[in-house]
């Protein structure tokens, strides 16, 4: 402390009152610093190397940081993707052997059996391709038929039976959608294990299915249909589950909601039909 800083702490407050000028001008001396002080302050050469390696260390924890987002942000996409496509191998088409490998994964671990289970389906759209083989997302469709001419259950086995056995196609849009709903009957599992009536799927049944879409009103759905089953001309089945769930929503059904391929009954079609 300098002599007259002890001078006025010194002093009481009344006596610091009456410093004179040239007191605190000397005082206020030994405050100022300078530019010239300020530059000739130097720091220890070690002191210098230890400011480095902190700064250094510093940098190379962000770039550690920024590394570790960007790696955490790639796996996330990774596995988003991955999820996508297990769930809609349809996507990866230009790919046949991922799209292949997807589809086997998604039947391996019952993807779209979790799927509808959970009512996921109802939330995430399934994606085909259109006859155009582009990709479109399915949702459930909102447009419904009747059976406005009251046939009875036994009535309609009947009908339908005779569509088939004789070659003729379904004659009006119910008994069209029906015909379609019967035939991807016998190749899908229900979730309740409830289904009623199956047609079984032969070339010819596929060309009859084809030929009643005429009848369907709704341009959104025939449209839909007639690429789907051509699928089934070439022996793809893949898409059963989503054929049936659709003309199960048209036909505004229950009970019989399809979770799963039926792959035994789907070779069996395949080596009887589509193996020449």
């Amino acid at each position: 402390m300098s002599k007259n800083n002890k001078i006025i702490n010194d002093k009481s407050g009344n006596e610091i009152e009456n410093i004179s000028l040239e007191e605190l001008d000397l005082e206020m001396n030994e405050f100022y610093i300078d530019k010239e002080k300020i530059n000739s302050i130097k720091a220890p050469n070690d002191m210098k190397i230890w400011i480095k390696e902190s700064i250094d260390k510093a940098e190379l924890d962000i770039k550690k940081s920024k590394n570790k987002k960007r790696l955490v942000a790639s796996a996330a996409s990774i596995f988003i993707i991955f999820s996508v496509g297990v769930y809609n191998p349809a996507l990866a088409h230009k790919i046949p052997i991922l799209e292949m490998a997807l589809r086997n994964i998604n039947s391996t671990l019952k993807i779209d059996e979790l799927a509808y289970r959970l009512g996921i389906d109802n939330i995430v759209p399934k994606a085909t391709l259109d006859k155009d083989n582009k990709i479109k997302f399915v949702k459930p469709i909102k447009y419904k038929v009747n059976n406005v001419d009251n046939i009875s259950e036994d009535q309609e086995d009947e009908i339908l039976s005779s569509i088939n056995d004789n070659s003729e196609s379904p004659k009006s849009e119910y008994l069209a959608v029906q015909f379609i709903h019967k035939m991807s009957n016998s190749i899908i599992n229900p979730i309740d294990n409830k289904k009623y009536g199956n047609i079984e799927i032969t070339p010819k049944s596929i060309e009859l299915a084809i030929s009643g879409l005429e009848y369907i009103k709704n341009n959104e759905a025939r449209n839909y249909l007639y690429a789907e089953l051509n699928k089934w001309k070439k022996g793809e089945f893949r898409n059963a589950v989503e054929v049936h769930n659709y003309v199960w929503n048209i036909l505004d059904g229950q009970v019989g909601k399809a979770i799963s391929i039926n792959e035994e009954r789907i070779e069996d079609i395949i080596n009887n039909y589509f193996n020449n």
